[in-house]
């Protein structure tokens, strides 16, 4: 496997840089998250409420937050041992749905209780004196405990309040959206980096060489380029301290390495890394320094070009990726797959058509447009409802599915894949494809639960009875998706290292490009369907310092 051989994509193209060289990107779930980034405008707060988010994430963060309020304890639900040969295969997948729906729904409470706490102290920000006249960054940045929530009666009789909740609730929703197609809180194994701990191999190289100490200080890309400088300089490699770097700084942070290590020694580090590693090891810690879209094009064309086609990785892409993501892949494309072409338009639907067939071309010519139904905002919003509770209002607020979607428009379309299918001889593949390409991933969850009670199958059943090959994969694979994305990459990592030989390229792929946005999730999934952790697995299955990299990305459990 030869990454971009000598054609290695540039840090640039269609991507801008903020000051910090975050990437503004749909693919970039650390968004807000890196380097101290203030939430972005118009989000309801002045300092950092999405990256607060995103550490009610863990369980961890979640008993800490109970002990600092003085909550009683709570236990999130224990997960149900299961054998997936006990039950069909649908029903497997629902038991998983339930278990990481009740692990959301904690989440979810514990993370409107942080919401009520900040709207309330944005509420005091701009009622108060010049002690709050502090910068964004200042107050972010404090080291004092997050503000006590206001008490519950006082939540439920503030209109006011109850707006900005609503409205933070919303916008986390919609960030979610944006990330996954979805509104489940995912989390990625790799996250931005910080500040330095006292043991961390930068800080220390920092004290040996430089009589600095970095201890506690905010991350400096400076000081990670001169690591790797040292690592790579002179005879022989440090390869520990290239896998510590690559897999503790996130996607965001290593563009802005490659920028640092250019400017600081007139030397390109892929052109480096590249001279310094080799197979699988090399191919792995330079996707890493891809930016996904970019990754993602990479991916789409080597599964086109040269002889054969890899289905599976076409799947993979396409069905997986969000509207705003395939818009993203398919403007950068054309450098990809042809750097030296000039080209009035992409070239990944004429790819597309040149290299599939039938059903299968089409299914993936409609999902490369990136034009799926979307949920907008307006409608969450009429959907976004106060929870009630023994006739009172709470101050908190959930989900009205039955008013996110249209429910009789989705009893008609399951009426009419019945029709396409099931009740006819041979099957109606554009009925399928129209359904299944255009509706939101909500409208098709409600699509497929009217169907069984019309045809007394799972969509699925149907789908393995009613089509085959690549297309049937293809549907199948929309489906997992849309019901349950984590563990449809866990059986794709698992059938990646089950069996003699391992399939270095899907491994690769999915590992990073996973790893910033749902990658523990994935791994609870994989427990489950293994009975082993994902990086047990990978230690059996892989070697070297190759092995070493792909472990650290996904975290030992």
């Amino acid at each position: 496997m030869a990454f971009y051989g000598s054609n290695y994509p540039p840090s640039g193209g269609v991507f801008s840089q903020n000051a910090y060289g975050a990437m503004s990107s749909s693919y970039n779930v650390n968004y807000g998250q890196a380097y101290g980034q203030q939430a972005p405008p118009g989000s309801g707060l002045g300092w950092q409420q999405s990256h607060a988010f995103a550490s009610f994430q863990s369980v961890p963060a979640v008993q800490q937050m109970n002990q600092h309020y003085g909550a009683q304890p709570q236990m999130m639900p224990a997960p149900v041992p299961v054998e997936p040969q006990s039950m069909p295969y649908s029903s497997y997948i629902n038991h998983m749905n339930t278990q990481i729906y009740d692990q959301q729904t904690f989440a979810m409470q514990q993370m409107q209780r942080q919401m009520a706490a900040m709207a309330a102290e944005h509420q005091r920000m701009q009622a108060g004196g010049a002690m709050y006249q502090q910068e964004p960054q200042q107050i972010a940045a404090a080291p004092t405990a997050p503000p006590a929530p206001p008490p519950q009666d006082e939540v439920a009789k503030s209109d006011t309040l109850k707006a900005e909740i609503k409205k933070m609730f919303v916008d986390e929703l919609m960030r979610r959206l944006s990330v996954s197609g979805t509104f489940e809180i995912t989390e990625g194994t790799v996250k931005p980096f910080g500040n330095y701990p006292a043991d961390d191999p930068v800080a220390d190289f920092y004290r040996k060489e430089r009589s600095q100490d970095l201890a506690d200080k905010p991350w400096d890309p400076e000081a990670d380029c001169e690591y790797l400088r040292k690592a790579m300089k002179g005879l022989g490699t440090d390869e520990d301290a290239i896998i510590h770097v690559v897999a503790t700084r996130c996607n965001a942070q290593r563009q802005r390495l490659k920028e640092m290590f250019k400017t600081m020694y007139g030397r390109d580090l892929i052109t480096d890394i590249k001279s310094e590693l080799s197979g699988d090891f090399r191919e792995a810690v330079m996707a890493c320094f891809v930016q996904p879209a970019i990754y993602d094009a990479w991916s789409v064309k080597e599964a086109i070009y040269g002889l054969g086609t890899d289905e599976q990785a076409l799947i993979e892409i396409f069905m997986t990726r969000t509207n705003a993501q395939i818009r993203e892949m398919k403007e950068v494309y054309t450098d990809v797959a042809s750097p030296n072409r000039k080209a009035s338009k992409s070239l990944l639907e004429d790819d597309i058509r040149g290299d599939t067939s039938g059903n299968f071309k089409k299914l993936l010519v409609a999902a490369s447009q990136g034009g799926r139904y979307e949920i907008t905002r307006e409608r969450l919003e009429q959907a976004v409802e106060e929870v009630i509770a023994n006739d009172k209002p709470t101050g908190m607020f959930d989900i009205n599915y039955q008013k996110l979607v249209d429910m009789q428009k989705a009893k008609n379309d399951a009426n009419r894949l019945f029709k396409a299918g099931e009740e006819r001889w041979g099957t109606d593949e554009e009925t399928f494809n129209l359904i299944f390409s255009t509706r939101d991933y909500y409208s098709l969850r409600e699509i497929w639960t009217e169907y069984v009670k019309i045809a007394q199958r799972d969509i699925l059943n149907s789908i393995d009875r009613e089509t085959s090959g690549d297309y049937k994969r293809a549907l199948r694979g929309i489906v997992m998706n849309i019901r349950c994305r984590p563990m449809y990459f866990a059986e794709r990592l698992r059938d990646a290292m089950k069996g003699l030989g391992t399939d270095d390229k899907t491994l690769i792929r999915i590992i990073i490009s996973r790893a910033e946005i749902d990658m523990v999730q994935i791994k609870k999934c994989f427990l489950e369907l293994t009975k082993q952790t994902l990086w047990r697995w990978i230690k059996n299955d892989t070697s070297g310092d190759y092995k070493k990299l792909l472990q650290a990305l996904v975290g030992k459990d």
